[in-house]
């Protein structure tokens, strides 16, 4: 939103006041400025002109030699306008002007010496017609400086439309002077107004309103406007803060919403001679203002007349009740809609316009009469002919409600940290606005003015802050906490996905990508997978990608085939989050998991498998700090191997699966390569706790190591053989390791188990070497192993 100060300086006196550190003291007690133009310091020496002449220049079709009244001379101009005339008042460039980087100088056109420029309103930067000379009114002196005249040189500030979105009261400049008239501790003029006592015995307007989402709807009707265009200061304005002049009724009506922030409309009083504010029953043609037709949908909120809609209620006005040249009765609008029924309507038709971005704002119902009368004021002093013909018709449908805050002086100095005095308390809020109510000892009660009351003011904090804002956080003097500061413990979940991340970047030289919750449709469909998806995503960037993913092996897949070509073999990991079912009540079943794959162009499917086991094995063993257990499964996804695929238990809870990728899958990325990984549920990992890590003190005796070569049947787990390795009946201490196992093609396999022997309380005996040694081999006979000689 761009702000004029010369708009400010007519309701706040600004004199002596440096406007560079007020816009600076505005970003920060306010809102956050962009930037700053200083529109019209680079022209100096134009003046106003009368043109007394105009005659043909030979030999150019386009070219005219004027003779041009300056006030102090008359001067010979040539010029190629073609809004030339006698008698029009212009804006003239004399010898010696500057315009921008441009000097302007005695020039020779076609022949004929000009001693000067008449300037187009975009040449010297107060509009962007470029059709012709500017136009002033006939009564305007002539041989001033433009300066002097008009608001030419202003200085603009663009305020960041972000940070006024709580604020519907900053929309327009009355309410921003409203603010640096609290910064400045001026006062704040008040707005000149149309007196409505002088319309109650007029006529009143026949307005009916059936929408609810209508919350006020004001209106007067007016007649014998006869003048075209609005005043030059008016257009000037206009044009700096990004709109451009019309005519009269609509730049009137554009001055009002950026004063008031409140949006108006004019109807052609010949075509609107009635007013029924309703929501469509049914889908629509309509024409709007740019000429555009569009299809409204059913239950869209219009403005019609003899059940014709004539405008998109807080949108836009409808072509079939413009403003024309020879318009001279208006019905003229100030409404108040609900901001989500106009932001949901724009949004459908792709047409946000200034109207309905302050309408979205929520705005104060109890603005549409001020706004209304202040434009009624405007128009009369622009047009004096101009007749109010009906009363001020007001159908109030919905107020909001007046709200009331206690708040005491000791609050607002205990939450601001330091001393502020009643004085100046008051001072700040009244000036903007609230209404102090009571004061007993410094317990306040204040009412909240309507323009605060709709989105922004709540409760005594939002007070506060009223206070320091306006005080200037500058002003705040800094003090230490009194309390002890103490670090915050890092959540456990945190701190485990942090180190199993690490540890696979690190320890295992993975990749970490970071990838969409939607499966990729293309990438599936070339990797024969189908993997389920419990929710949809309606408003999806693709409209294909829509289905949220149940498992990561898919986005891990799809990286593994966007790779293939710049690597042999890797490994790729996420955490991430899936969606595997849907809660009670339809909520989404939301996890966050962890997937890990890795790819070999060149691997056996063995030594993957064992790969992926022993990063698994680390996990669990130094990240995790948990038992680990794997069972043989059934995958329920045809994409997974149908025989090397393993659940993961800890104890007697289901975390996951770990796996070898179907063969048709792996050949469609890479024919005869290999691809295995795991996928673990995080969020239930995290909820299992993990195991005390015990110390035990070391033998200071010599240990003795042997080995044992047991065959065993091919069909056995080596789970089974662990667990009878580890239960050998003897006092000793020892720890136990599989050094091999070696297939003798037989149906049998060798396995080869390293103990290592000691006792605590003295050196082993070569008797307890011996009976640990026959120990173990009994041990194992007993279940039917024997000892390969």
């Amino acid at each position: 939103m761009k702000v004029s100060i010369n708009w400010i300086r007519d309701f706040v006196n600004l004199d002596g006041i440096d406007i560079k550190n007020l816009i600076n003291k505005f970003t920060l007690g306010v809102a956050e400025v962009e930037g700053v133009e200083y529109k019209g310091k680079d022209i100096s020496g134009v003046v106003t002109a009368k043109i007394l002449s105009v005659d043909n220049v030979p030999n150019s079709t386009k070219l005219h030699l004027l003779k041009v009244d300056a006030g102090s001379e008359v001067l010979q101009i040539v010029c190629g306008a073609p809004n030339v005339r006698v008698g029009l008042v212009t804006a003239l460039a004399k010898i010696g002007s500057k315009i921008g980087d441009i000097t302007i100088s005695k020039a020779t056109l076609a022949g004929i010496e000009s001693y000067g420029m008449c300037c187009g309103g975009d040449e010297i930067g107060i509009s962007d017609d470029h059709s012709g000379i500017v136009e002033f009114d006939d009564n305007t002196p002539i041989g001033v400086d433009i300066k002097k005249l008009f608001g030419v040189e202003d200085i603009i500030f663009e305020v960041d439309n972000k940070s006024l979105t709580n604020r519907p009261d900053l929309w327009g400049h009355y309410g921003i002077a409203r603010e640096i008239s609290a910064l400045t501790g001026r006062a704040l003029k008040p707005l000149s107004l149309a007196r409505q006592e002088e319309f109650v015995n007029l006529p009143a307007l026949d307005i009916s309103v059936s929408s609810q989402d209508c919350y006020r709807y004001t209106g007067i009707k007016m007649e014998n406007v006869l003048r075209h265009t609005s005043s030059i200061d008016m257009q000037i304005r206009l044009y700096y803060c990004g709109m451009r002049g019309i005519n009269l009724l609509a730049d009137v009506t554009n001055y009002v919403m950026l004063e008031l922030g409140q949006p108006m409309h004019a109807f052609d009083g010949s075509v609107v001679n009635k007013i029924e504010v309703y929501n469509t029953t049914s889908p629509i043609e309509f024409t709007t203002l740019d000429g555009n037709v569009r299809t409204l949908k059913e239950n869209t909120m219009v403005i019609a007349t003899n059940s014709t809609p004539v405008a998109l209620a807080g949108i836009m006005g409808g072509e079939n009740s413009e403003i024309k040249d020879n318009t001279t009765s208006v019905l003229i609008e100030s409404a108040n809609f609900d901001s989500y029924k106009v932001r949901t309507t724009a949004l459908s038709l792709g047409m946000r316009t200034e109207a309905s971005a302050r309408y979205e704002k929520s705005l104060d119902p109890e603005l549409t009469l001020t706004a209304l009368l202040r434009l009624v004021y405007l128009v009369k002093s622009l047009d004096k002919g101009t007749r109010v013909v009906s009363r001020v018709t007001d159908i109030y449908n919905k107020r909001y409600e007046r709200k009331e805050i206690d708040i005491s002086k000791s609050f607002i100095d205990n939450f601001v940290g330091m001393d502020i005095s009643e004085e100046k308390i008051l001072s700040i809020l009244t000036s903007l606005e609230f209404k102090l109510l009571k004061n007993e000892n410094g317990n306040y009660r204040f009412a909240v003015p309507t323009f605060r009351a709709t989105k922004d003011i709540n409760g005594k904090q939002d007070l506060v802050e009223e206070v320091t804002r306006i005080y200037g956080y500058d002003n705040i003097t800094p003090k230490s906490l009194k309390q002890p500061l103490v670090p915050a413990l890092l959540d456990r979940a945190i701190g485990m996905e942090y180190d199993a991340k690490y540890a696979l970047a690190t320890k295992f030289n993975m990749h970490e990508i970071h990838s969409y919750i939607w499966y990729d449709v293309e990438t599936n469909s070339a990797l024969h997978l189908e993997p389920k998806s419990y929710i949809r995503c309606v408003n999806s960037i693709n409209k294909e990608n829509d289905k949220i993913r149940s498992t990561m092996i898919p986005s891990l897949l799809k990286v593994v085939l966007d790779n293939k070509g710049n690597y042999s073999s890797f490994g790729t990991f996420e955490v991430g989050r899936v969606v595997k079912g849907r809660q009670e009540g339809g909520l989404a079943d939301e996890t966050k998991s962890l997937g890990v794959l890795l790819y070999n162009k060149n691997g056996t499917l063995q030594d993957e498998l064992y790969k992926t086991k022993d990063v698994l094995d680390y996990l669990f063993s130094y990240i995790f700090k948990m038992p680990l257990d794997l069972k043989l499964a059934t995958p329920e996804d045809s994409f997974y191997h149908p025989k090397n695929y393993y659940n993961i238990y800890s104890g007697d809870v289901l975390l996951g699966s770990l796996f070898a990728i179907h063969p048709q899958t792996t050949d469609a990325i890479e024919d005869g390569s290999v691809v295995t990984g795991f996928e673990i549920n995080f969020s239930q990992l995290c909820k299992i706790d993990s195991y005390k890590i015990s110390f035990e003190k070391l033998s200071k005796y010599p240990t003795t190591k042997l080995d044992f070569n047991f065959i065993i049947p091919s069909t056995k787990l080596y789970r089974d053989i662990d667990a009878l390795a580890h239960s050998i009946p003897t006092a000793l201490y020892y720890t136990l390791s599989l050094q091999n196992i070696y297939d003798n093609a037989n149906g049998t396999k060798s396995y080869t188990l390293h103990y290592e022997v000691t006792c605590f309380d003295r050196t082993l005996t070569s008797e307890d070497i011996e009976c640990f040694h026959k120990e173990v081999i009994a041990t194992f006979e007993k279940n039917g192993y024997k000892l390969k000689l």
